[in-house]
């Protein structure tokens, strides 16, 4: 992946592609490499499926979207951020519920301030921070590194600002409800570019001179608003 350009996509449910586990789907937003692969991706895990017990190499963070995500150390229902160290090891299965999960893969930096203890986030029951869009909850932040993790939610046709960790750093953005319009009628911008339910965006860092549009500060929530899972910091090939 270039990390300097833009690049996204919507999501579709006839675009799963069978995992060489039974049972379990794979919708890919983002991929460099093979099996063990720095992937950012949509899992679907049918009722009463397993995933054979595997080592994170670089780390693994994921957002249980739908259903309940199970594994050795506990139970984890929609709404659920989880976020496992590099070198842990986990053994997953569902039950009769299914779930989907969006999943990051080797993405974690090495040593750096990282930790070694799992980090479970229960997004819609913590407390949030009122902003100038409608709110945020900070999940995961690691000030030697720069990456950060947020959960935010967008007001109804309101603009989603651009600040100093998108202008540094860029970003990546998934859409857990509602939709993000990206437009504004620049040269060679969309009006009509809409990113709905587990649609994936990822801007490159606004450098001087700009990247090629569409433009981040184009960037808000439909009519019925946003939740948005957002990372920054991350975006490098190390």
């Amino acid at each position: 992946s270039n990390f300097n350009v833009f690049t996204s996509t919507n999501f579709s449910p006839t675009k799963y592609i069978p995992s060489p586990s039974n049972g379990v789907n794979r919708f890919l937003l983002d991929r460099i490499g093979t099996e063990q692969a720095r992937a950012t991706t949509i899992v679907q895990f049918a009722p009463h499926s397993t995933f054979p017990k595997h080592t994170h190499i670089g780390g693994e963070e994921f957002v249980v979207l739908e259903g309940t995500f199970c594994d050795e150390y506990g139970s984890f229902p929609k709404g659920t951020y989880v976020r496992n160290p590099i070198g842990s090891a986990h053994a997953p299965y569902v039950e009769g519920d299914g779930c989907v999960i969006m999943v990051k893969l080797l993405q974690m930096a090495d040593d750096v301030g990282e930790g070694t203890a799992p980090l479970y986030v229960h997004f819609d029951d913590e407390r949030k921070e009122s902003t100038e869009y409608g709110s945020v909850l900070n999940m995961y932040c690691n000030d030697r590194t720069g990456e950060r993790v947020q959960m935010c939610w967008v007001q109804p046709n309101t603009l989603f600002p651009v600040d100093d960790y998108a202008v540094n750093g860029g970003e990546e953005l998934f859409v857990i409800q509602g939709s993000l319009q990206l437009g504004g009628g620049g040269e060679g911008e969309d009006e009509n570019d809409e990113y709905v339910k587990w649609g994936w965006l990822r801007f490159p860092p606004l450098t001087t001179p700009p990247p090629p549009p569409p433009h981040r500060n184009k960037l808000k929530a439909g009519k019925n608003g946003a939740q948005i899972y957002r990372k920054t910091g991350h975006l490098t090939s190390k």
